[in-house]
């Protein structure tokens, strides 16, 4: 079965049982970076040695169609973890641009306001 660079990368990453923001930590990136490496399996070959060795992961072996060791056992829990910590992280970006929505019509309330006053 083929699998993408990134997926494999991905599956290496849970099976440690680290996040997107303790891998990117490992290696002096960011979140972002590691994510879409993940999704769109492109990343320069600087990166991947980098990845490889935070992973204790062999760089030639990921690279191929297909791994001669076998993938690391996927540890449900974990992604469980990340992907509470990824709603709980959403649930806090929501909760923000809701208050930041109604900042904003405030402002919009008093600016009305203001020109209300300045035609009268």
């Amino acid at each position: 079965m083929y699998m993408h660079l990134g997926t494999k990368i991905k599956i290496a990453r849970i099976s440690k049982g680290l996040t997107q923001q303790a891998l990117a930590d490992k290696i002096g990136k960011t979140r972002p970076l590691i994510s879409s490496i993940e999704q769109t399996g492109n990343v320069n070959h600087y990166t991947l040695m980098d990845i490889s060795k935070a992973l204790h992961i062999d760089v030639e072996n990921i690279q191929t169609n297909s791994l001669n060791e076998p993938l690391p056992h996927y540890k449900h829990e974990n992604h469980t973890k990340e992907s509470n910590t990824d709603t709980e992280q959403l649930k806090n970006e929501n909760l923000m641009l809701k208050e930041l929505v109604e900042l904003q019509k405030e402002v919009i309330r008093l600016m009305k306001e203001q020109l209300i006053k300045k035609k009268s």
